[in-house]
């Protein structure tokens, strides 16, 4: 992602965080006679104070972006397999110059502006095919291929990784922002209006902490979900090219 683009995603988690702040400060704000309704909303940053959870929901939803934009190219590579790339007609077997044809046929379809990740690695099988005639080296190859590109596409995760811990830090640092300030302020427990003080410190630390948690967990169910799916790609890409091409060449 260049930097435009992480630019317009933050401007757009940042928004939506403070959109969602102040949505919940006014649902705070209009539900004071239900008090167990005001507290939820205060506790998940309906205040003037949720600026810890705010960072976290702007954590958040560019976690949410990431993880959505990616999931979207994910979903579209699965349409290559739906394009008859490779012969799968029972016992058939190719020869070499029909392997050389399975990449000619591939090449012309890129030229016309299909391109998926499973095409090229058919094209990178054929070429190396071609190169040495070696069934065992073709697969060899294969294999490298689709693991270097899984790890580049799983490297571009490592943002939204690091977020899922952010997240967590940022609920801890309002732990430790609200109790530190209850015990600095403990003094105030022997005085009627200083235990509502107290109880907002304590609030805080606790409230933080447990946006905190709800948020990662929810990031967490989404990232592990999109891992699954890159999984079962990359499975399906060379279940697909070993049974379709490489199982079928057939050397006189």
């Amino acid at each position: 992602m260049n930097t435009n683009n992480k630019m317009i995603v933050i401007g757009i988690s940042t928004g939506l965080a403070l959109a969602t702040w102040l949505i919940l400060i006014f649902l705070a704000d209009i539900s004071y006679v239900f008090p167990p309704i005001e507290r939820f909303f205060q506790l998940m940053g309906g205040t003037s104070g949720g600026y810890i959870q705010f960072f976290c929901y702007a954590a958040f939803f560019y976690g949410m972006i990431e993880i959505r934009k990616m999931h979207s190219s994910v979903s579209k590579e699965f349409e290559g397999f739906d394009l008859n790339l490779l012969p799968d007609e029972d016992q058939l077997v190719l020869t070499p110059q029909e392997v050389a044809e399975v990449k000619l046929s591939i090449i012309g379809m890129e030229k016309r502006g299909f391109t998926f990740r499973i095409s090229d690695f058919i094209k990178k099988a054929c070429t190396q095919y071609r190169n040495d005639q070696s069934i065992s080296e073709t697969l060899q190859v294969l294999d490298v291929q689709i693991e270097n590109n899984k790890e580049e596409l799983e490297g571009n995760l490592s943002m939204v990784r690091y977020l899922i811990g952010a997240i967590m830090s940022l609920g801890f640092i309002g732990t430790l922002i609200g109790l530190s300030s209850a015990i600095g302020n403990a003094h105030l427990a022997k005085t009627d209006e200083g235990m509502p003080m107290l109880t907002s410190y304590l609030n805080v630390a606790f409230d933080t902490t447990m946006v905190s948690l709800i948020l990662g967990l929810i990031l967490n169910f989404f990232y592990h979900s999109f891992i699954e799916d890159i999984d079962k790609f990359y499975a399906k890409s060379k279940t697909y090219i070993v049974d379709n091409l490489i199982s079928r060449i057939y050397v006189a």
